[in-house]
């Protein structure tokens, strides 16, 4: 089952806060939700991802593909608050390339993203 709630950011762009499993019907509607931001004018989103227990390669497809709508558009998708069993199959499909690491919303609705090496030390320190 997934929750999904839209905030505006102080920013103005569009926070998507998604809770629980984004499998093949998660995929569907987190697609759906943010398509209707893009159309709706609202192309720059951060999906809030802290809360996210799986992500299945549907879903990983949709954000890619939300993706490159808000770009054409003249926005972006920003993922933030990946958890790290998420983060570690973005890496494995080399997906990570178009999604820096953004460690909250702040800092994705900003632009302020993490350096890979950062988070990887970090990680290791943890």
């Amino acid at each position: 089952m997934l929750a999904l709630s839209v905030e505006t950011h102080r920013t103005g762009c569009a926070v998507v806060v998604a809770t629980g499993e984004l499998d093949l019907a998660g995929a569907r509607r987190v697609l759906d939700k943010m398509d209707r931001l893009v159309t709706e004018g609202r192309d720059r989103i951060v999906l809030d991802m802290a809360g996210v227990a799986f992500c299945g390669a549907q879903a990983m497809s949709a954000l890619v593909r939300t993706r490159a709508r808000a770009q054409r558009a003249g926005g972006w998708l920003r993922l933030a608050a990946v958890p790290p069993h998420v983060r570690r199959v973005f890496e494995r499909t080399d997906l990570d390339r178009l999604f820096p690491r953004y460690p909250d919303v702040a800092s994705a609705a900003t632009g302020r993203a993490v350096p890979a090496g950062a988070v990887a030390s970090a990680e290791r320190a943890a």
